[in-house]
């Protein structure tokens, strides 16, 4: 799994762009060492595949150009060179608020003394639901 920021800087690391930020020049250095361990893999022939997902992260909730942009270009590559695109996390307070003290969305309002869900973590909870769905795995509670 790939999170990626949605900025041309971090896309840079999959993909040559053109001067202008619109075309795919081909693949770039991140991209092409997934690459190569895809080929190591399919050489020995001894396990699976290796399943490459990215997902957009801290999206910003305005539709900006440099987002449409940014998210044409994913796809493009997607189909290029081999990843599927999860739904991403939108940028929330309450990420930051929860990372220092060790917990995830998902302790929220589990009966561990943690803090209790509001309303404004449904969206943020959601989007994890949907992430865990994208990759194949059942989302508790």
């Amino acid at each position: 799994m790939t999170p990626l920021n949605d900025s041309f800087l971090d896309l840079d690391l999959l993909a040559r762009l053109d001067r202008e930020g619109q075309k795919i020049l081909g693949p770039s250095v991140y991209a092409e060492a997934v690459w190569e361990q895809r080929k190591r893999r399919a050489l020995t022939g001894e396990r699976a595949a290796i399943d490459w997902i990215v997902m957009r992260n801290r999206l910003s909730s305005l539709d900006a150009r440099n987002k449409r942009d940014i998210g044409r270009l994913l796809e493009q590559l997607s189909r290029r060179i081999g990843f599927r695109l999860a739904p991403g996390f939108s940028e929330r307070v309450v990420f930051r608020e929860l990372f220092p003290r060790g917990l995830t969305l998902l302790d929220l309002n589990l009966g561990t003394g943690g803090p209790a869900l509001k309303m404004s973590h449904v969206a943020a909870r959601q989007e994890v639901r949907a992430l865990l769905q994208a990759i194949g795995i059942e989302s508790p509670g």
